[in-house]
């Protein structure tokens, strides 16, 4: 939004102050004699100006002749123009104006980063006629301190009566009318007419004309009945002859030898006023009295011109102004195009530059055209400004950067553990899942060598023993045992044909190399008893199969538990040593017969939805449900080192687990050497699990824990489905730029906007997580809020 100044200019006798006020109330003033050279220079270059431009004036003629004046006149006037501008310059030079100059120069550094681009307007106040003949638009007090951008110079009545018409959304296609009067005296408004036609597709346009043999009484009544149309206009154009007449406010020629008054029309252009006239535009001679009148009346804005103006000089005036309206210029911005146009063509038309003038309400913000259509509507919803443009795009990238999602992924399941909490929102059911650890202790007291990499197979053998000894059903085996112990495989071998000779369910973790799993040691065990699955898969999100992928070749690790789980409560098949058929392909036929329960066959079915499968080339993990550790551990796993497992007695083991319902996985307890080469088996202790563990103070999450989790989820169907973040920045560029139509559109204070736009940040932070909690379904916070913002905060500063 422009800075406005305003500069009235007072003249007593030979003195002339100039009192410049601005902000709230913070004013300055100066005073300056006023130079008797200025008023010659201005009578010769007025003299002059008649003289070049002879005839097809649009006011009184004041000679006969041709555009083409005598070569001396057009000389003199060169001449009268440069003298007029040197002595109007030098008046506004002098040192008692300098810190009149000195603020109106420094807006630049005064500008916020959000108004930087934003124009500075100059509305100028004269209290005589002499005063206000005087070319103000020249005065070029921007480039005095160097600033970027000039200050646009307007004029402003020394009496303004009315309040401004109130600023509302445009009502679909802008409505002009146009008074074409009187064109005698050689004047045309083809041109004229074929400009304003340009503009049919922004507005509709309405004329009133004269026409040789017209009744003019009719005519006058006309005028008057369009003026005030309850559908309303936001134009007034006229073209043809008019005149000052200080006592009448001014006159238009509507026809020969006729014309009307301002004091005539006012009645009529107040009601115009009233249902919604903001900007007239008179392309004819000497408007001072009209202008004056018009923005008296509460007018937004009024172009004239104040001097006899050519009417070939008309046109092309009229064809700039109405370009720069077309390309949705403000009137001021496109009165300072035209002029800038006619200063170019100095040489075919001197001094026409210095002829237009725009009036304006001090309170009124300058009248634009806006766009129609559904470009328009298009238009109004994309970001406004370049930095708008560059935040959203910045803010849409950081959505696509895979360490961006995970540290917010994070983040919110902090936030979402925090409010499960605070709102007791906290599952009570048994932990389906009791883990095992190897762990530092446990490696001490049970594994002779005290080298845990590779694990000692008898120190596993110990624990499938006791666990089968537990009566323990579903055991899964999360160590990489594709290499031989001699000397130790044989005894292992026999405990795991011993468990699977009781009906118990084993499953070995493994790991996919080229597409492939690493089959467990065929002296150990086989698959035709025994299964396998892979862990390495995305951290932090459920290692479920992709859409249309069959569990046959490959299945993850924790999602064949869930099945052996689901599937030994149904009795449906078990495991047998004397198969020969796969013991995976076996169960998947039996599910897929039907045979089994909707829960495990829910199980059997699940996949990705195809958008997360096809995500992920290209490095997305769109709608793939995540691990949700906003869930206490207690309430997912159950923790028991190895040591304490073997050294227990087993009435004392039997009384403090639930063996024979829980899943069970031996794995690492977060040992240094736990993993596989560089990939380790211990992750930094997510935020989440951090809040929930605080009294614990551990430092790692380790894969067992992990594995835990995603054997929760399945078995508890437990799927917390992220919403993409782009999708979400996508939503939030719509309902930020509904905001801002919306924030424009209402008369709201600046603390109501403020609160608007923070409850509704708030009121979406609260949705989001209940949603979460209740519905399963992740909706990201803090981008989308951010893009809101993005639209919402340059509204709230236009409102300063």
């Amino acid at each position: 939004m422009a800075r406005v100044y305003r500069l009235k200019i007072s003249q007593v006798e030979q003195s002339c102050l100039f009192e410049l006020t601005w902000g709230n109330g913070r004013q300055l003033s100066a005073q300056l004699p006023f130079p008797n050279p200025l008023e010659t220079c201005y009578r010769v270059w007025q003299r002059s100006y008649l003289q070049y431009y002879q005839s097809a004036l649009r006011g009184r003629s004041v000679a006969s002749g041709k555009m083409t004046p005598q070569q001396d006149w057009r000389s003199l006037l060169v001449k009268a123009e440069r003298a007029l501008e040197e002595e109007f310059a030098k008046w506004l030079r002098q040192e008692p104006l300098y810190t009149i100059r000195r603020e109106l120069g420094r807006r630049d550094q005064d500008a916020r980063p959000a108004n930087i681009n934003a124009p500075t307007d100059l509305l100028i106040s004269c209290d005589s006629s002499h005063l206000g003949r005087l070319p103000w638009e020249t005065w070029e007090i921007a480039a005095e301190f160097g600033s970027v951008q000039p200050i646009r110079i307007g004029r402003l009545p020394i009496n303004v009566r009315e309040r401004a018409v109130p600023s509302q959304p445009q009502r679909g296609k802008a409505r002009i009318l146009v008074i074409l009067g009187d064109d005698s005296g050689g004047l045309s408004f083809e041109s004229e007419q074929s400009e304003i036609a340009a503009l049919s597709r922004l507005a509709d346009i309405h004329t009133v004309a004269w026409k040789p043999g017209a009744d003019i009484e009719r005519l006058k009544q006309a005028i008057c009945d369009r003026l005030q149309e309850p559908a309303g206009w936001d134009m007034l154009l006229f073209f043809g002859h008019s005149n000052e007449a200080k006592q009448v406010g001014g006159e238009i020629a509507i026809a020969p030898h006729t014309s009307l008054t301002l004091r005539e029309l006012e009645p009529y252009l107040r009601q115009a006023k009233a249902h919604g006239l903001k900007f007239a535009l008179f392309n004819s001679c000497k408007g001072l009295d009209i202008a004056q009148t018009l923005i008296d009346l509460g007018l937004n804005q009024v172009v004239v011109m104040r001097e006899p103006i050519h009417d070939r000089v008309a046109h092309i005036f009229l064809k700039q102004f109405m370009r720069s309206l077309a390309q949705f210029d403000d009137v001021h911005t496109a009165l300072q195009k035209a002029t800038q146009f006619l200063h170019s063509s100095h040489k075919t038309y001197p001094s026409a530059y210095l002829v237009p003038s725009l009036f304006r309400h001090a309170d009124a913000v300058p009248f634009r055209l806006q766009p129609v259509g559904w470009r328009a509507w298009l238009r109004a919803w994309l970001p406004q400004t370049r930095w708008q443009a560059a935040a959203l795009c910045i803010i849409a990238g950081l959505s696509l950067i895979a360490p961006v999602g995970n540290s917010l992924l994070a983040g919110r399941l902090w936030t979402q553990a925090l409010y499960r909490d605070l709102t007791q929102q906290v599952p009570t059911a048994s932990p389906p899942v009791l883990l095992v650890q190897i762990d530092e202790d446990s490696i001490r007291r049970g594994i002779p060598s005290g080298e845990p990499y590779p694990i000692d197979r008898a120190y596993l053998a110990e624990i499938v023993e006791r666990l089968s000894a537990l009566d323990a059903q579903v055991i899964g085996i999360d160590y990489l045992l594709d290499r031989s112990q001699a000397e130790n495989d044989v005894r292992f071998a026999e405990t795991l044909t011993a468990a699977v000779a009781q009906n118990r369910w084993l499953v070995f973790g493994t790991i996919l190399e080229s597409g492939d799993e690493v089959d467990v040691h065929d002296d150990l065990a086989s698959l035709d008893w025994a299964m396998q699955g892979y862990t390495n898969t995305p951290q932090w999100y459920l290692r479920a199969l992709p859409a249309a992928r069959s569990c046959r070749d490959r299945c993850p690790f924790v999602y064949l538990l869930a099945l052996a789980q689901r599937t030994r409560l149904t009795a449906a098949t078990r495991p047998d040593l004397a198969s020969s058929d796969d013991l995976r392909e076996t169960l998947l036929d039996k599910i897929q017969d039907g045979s089994s329960d909707d829960a495990l066959h829910q199980l059997y079915s699940l996949r990705l939805p195809l958008l997360a499968s096809l995500s992920r080339f290209w490095r997305q993990r769109w709608l793939h449900p995540v691990l949700d550790f906003s869930l206490p551990p207690e309430q997912v796993y159950e923790r028991l080192s190895a040591y304490q497992l073997l050294e227990s007695s087993i009435p004392q083991m039997e009384s403090q687990f639930d063996w024979a319902h829980q899943v069970v996985i031996v794995a690492s307890g977060g040992y240094g050497e736990a993993g596989t080469g560089f990939n380790k088996d211990y992750f930094p202790l997510p935020p989440a699990i951090a809040y929930w563990q605080q009294a614990d103070r551990l430092q790692w999450l380790t894969g067992g824990e992990v594995n835990a989790y995603g054997v929760h989820h399945f078995l508890h169907q437990h799927y917390v489905v992220p919403i993409p973040d782009l999708w979400l920045v996508g939503i939030g560029a719509i309902a930020g730029a509904g905001l801002s139509l919306f924030l424009r559109r209402r008369s709201l204070s600046r603390p109501q906007q403020w609160l608007l736009l923070t409850g509704l940040s708030a009121g979406y932070g609260l949705i989001s997580l209940q949603l979460y909690v209740s519905a399963l379904v992740l909706l990201p916070w803090l981008l989308p809020t951010a893009v809101v913002w993005i639209y919402g905060l340059p509204q709230l500063t236009r409102s300063r």
